[in-house]
């Protein structure tokens, strides 16, 4: 037993990684040997060594100026220690700058208390993707670590946990993002949704879809759906191989939707689709946005949480789903 064990665990020491290496994981209900081997054997099978993942053309010249843009009126400005992961702005790679929109007024007590309960049953608009796409190639219902092979546990960026039939994300850095991914294959075009709470949040506390990572066991690259509290979303694309402190660029920049459920305690269904370089963000079944980006072609996907004070947020995860190749 202990022959079998082993080079499986190795294996998995490699591929269980979020925004830096993971330490002191655990499984809250792990899978059996034989599951765990036939998981890791598929995955190899989908996998490389970094230098022989799919041949990805070089990040284009986007234009980013060489010192910190002009702030105009509605625009606020935070600053951070280091510009890792939690960039994603039109920052260049010089400063540690994140641009946002300006921030509402917290909603009041009255206000809160208005908004709808709720709920993980989302009215499907006629012009959700989901209505021709037929069943998907897969769902999670995030009720356990196993369904998916989530990692748990704690790094320096992130801790996830599974309670209460939700996948409960806490981001341990203010000042970077944290991200999982499960051990599925990579993917091509594909249709990802999350159904998540928002929890107690505000402002620009958020969380949001990381997709077409090209390595798994190194996910330092890839695009980024994000949503926040306070009804903002953005598409920004990570590259940290870019010299000391990698660079973020924004796709899509901040915007405000009233198709997003903004306050705390809020559920939201999150879409995007990816078909070959057109990358097009959904909410709650309606389009927001598309842009075309050529960077990354295929890669792995997850889910990722983002402090924006300086408490610990915490976004709770419903459902995750994939449909391959829609059309």
């Amino acid at each position: 037993m202990k022959l079998k064990i082993i080079p499986i665990m190795v294996v998995l020491s490699l591929l269980l990684t979020s925004c830096g290496l993971f330490s002191n994981l655990k499984a809250e209900q792990p899978l059996t040997d034989a599951e765990m081997a036939t998981r890791v054997a598929e995955l190899l099978s989908t996998m490389t060594t970094p230098t022989a993942e799919i041949d990805f053309p070089p990040t284009p010249t986007l234009g980013l100026p060489t010192t910190a843009p002009t702030i105009t009126p509605n625009l606020v400005v935070l600053a951070t220690s280091t510009p890792v992961v939690a960039l994603g702005g039109d920052q260049p790679t010089s400063t540690a700058m994140i641009v946002l929109p300006t921030l509402e007024a917290t909603p009041t007590l009255a206000e809160t208390l208005q908004q709808p309960s709720p709920t993980a049953t989302l009215n499907v608009p006629s012009t959700d993707p989901i209505n021709s796409l037929g069943s998907p190639t897969g769902a999670d219902p995030m009720d356990v670590a196993s369904k998916w092979a989530w990692p748990t546990g704690a790094d320096d960026y992130i801790d996830v946990q599974f309670k209460d039939g939700f996948m409960l994300l806490t981001n341990l850095s203010k000042v970077a993002a944290g991200w999982r991914l499960p051990l599925l294959g990579q993917q091509v075009d594909t249709y990802i949704e999350l159904t998540a709470n928002s929890g107690t949040c505000s402002g620009k506390d958020s969380y949001g879809i990381i997709f077409r990572v090209p390595v798994l066991k190194s996910p330092d690259q890839g695009y980024l759906y994000q949503v926040t509290c306070d009804g903002y979303y953005r598409l920004w694309k990570w590259d940290g191989k870019v010299g000391d402190k990698g660079l973020a660029v924004s796709l899509l920049n901040w915007k405000q939707s009233d198709k997003i459920n903004k306050g705390p305690d809020q559920t939201n269904r999150l879409g995007v689709k990816v078909v070959e370089k057109k990358i097009t963000l959904y909410m709650n079944g309606v389009e927001l946005g598309s842009v075309s980006d050529g960077s990354y072609s295929a890669g792995f996907f997850g889910a990722f949480v983002r402090s924006g004070g300086d408490s610990n947020y915490t976004a709770k995860l419903d459902e995750m789903k994939y449909w391959e190749n829609p059309k």
